[in-house]
């Protein structure tokens, strides 16, 4: 525990904004340590793991390449069970997985209560796993996100637009200054485009006003391991965008993210209102809770929809605000939000 709480009573309060904070700094000087936990369990289950499946094949009394036939439509249904989406479609799998446990059981023979532990332990430790993978997905989302909102609070509110010919010049000078990654992406031959035509992978060709890019590194595209890169798309708007013109735009990074096999970590939908011009409701309400999702080598990366809205003052207002420090991360489903 930490030192700074261990002697305190969790039940005092003084200032309940003041407190959230703190307890959300607490945490995070806690999360390496929890992170290193979660990867001394996860060893430990996996070496388990081998080990049971080793002591099934030898206390199976009939020939052992029957109960290792057993294994394959056991193992495929728990991993099957990791990667489904829904939680009806985990439980109708994971019975699956408990019915070729049965089956195995009965090669045990005499053995059958054996049969019964060692079976049981096998499945209980993939969702050990399972269960262990949400919970570090879940301190990767918090530890990122405390990052994201210590940089806002430190951050000056009033953002500047700097000077171009255009808003969308404009606003890529902005994302270069405040970002030394999207400056480097766009000092490449290839890393910018505007405007930009690209396909998705429906084979639909789509519009964007600028295009940014990082390519993915080679040890990327061969394990999917190391940078992924990223991509910048930025969409001008003559009139505040509607919702049927956000989902337009999401559908849009999605698929050219999947084709292209780059994750978007900016997607601007740029506005530069007249007068007294507003974003209505159910728009302002997408930009919130919406968000683009793409899956790249069985990793989900998710992108917040942004409107970099240009006010007559020469300031930019961004609905929500996305900090830089989130470029290139994949989150799991199980964390994965808006």
């Amino acid at each position: 525990m930490d030192p700074e709480i261990k002697g305190k009573d969790a039940r005092a309060v003084e200032d309940p904004i003041a407190a959230i904070f703190d307890l959300a700094e607490a945490v995070d000087r806690q999360t390496p340590t929890i992170r290193r936990v979660l990867r001394y369990v996860r060893v430990f289950v996996s070496l388990w793991l081998l080990l049971d499946f080793v002591m099934i094949l030898v206390f199976a009394d009939v020939r052992a390449f029957v109960t290792l036939l057993l294994f394959v439509p056991l193992v495929i249904s728990l991993f099957a069970m990791r990667s489904a989406s829904t939680p009806g479609m985990r439980l109708a799998f994971l019975v699956t997985a408990c019915v070729f446990g049965v089956l195995q059981i009965v090669t045990f023979g005499p053995a059958f209560l054996v049969g019964v532990v060692l079976v049981s332990l096998f499945i209980l430790g993939f969702v050990i796993l399972e269960l262990l993978r949400d919970l570090r997905s879940f301190f990767d989302y918090f530890a990122l996100r405390h990052r994201v909102i210590q940089r806002v609070r430190q951050a000056d509110p009033v953002v500047y637009v700097p000077e171009g010919k255009d808003s969308v010049q404009r606003i890529l000078a902005h994302l270069s200054r405040t970002s030394a990654d999207v400056k480097a992406a766009m000092a490449r031959p290839d890393g910018l485009a505007a405007p930009a035509l690209l396909t998705g992978r429906s084979g639909l060709t789509y519009s964007f006003d600028a295009f940014v890019r990082t390519p993915p590194s080679g040890l990327w595209r061969t394990l999917g391991l190391g940078s992924p890169g990223f991509a910048v798309y930025v969409k001008a708007f003559d009139a505040a965008p509607g919702l049927a013109d956000l989902q337009g735009l999401a559908r849009a990074v999605a698929d050219v993210s999947e084709a292209l096999r780059i994750p978007p970590v900016r997607a601007i939908a740029l506005w530069k209102p007249a007068g007294d011009e507003s974003v209505a409701a159910d728009a302002y309400e997408y930009l919130l809770k919406g968000a683009v999702r793409v899956r790249i080598r069985g990793a989900t990366f998710v992108c917040s929809l942004e409107l970099a809205r240009e006010g007559a003052d020469g300031t930019y207002d961004f609905i929500p605000l996305v900090v830089d420090t989130a470029l290139g991360g994949p989150v799991s489903p199980a964390v994965a939000k808006a």
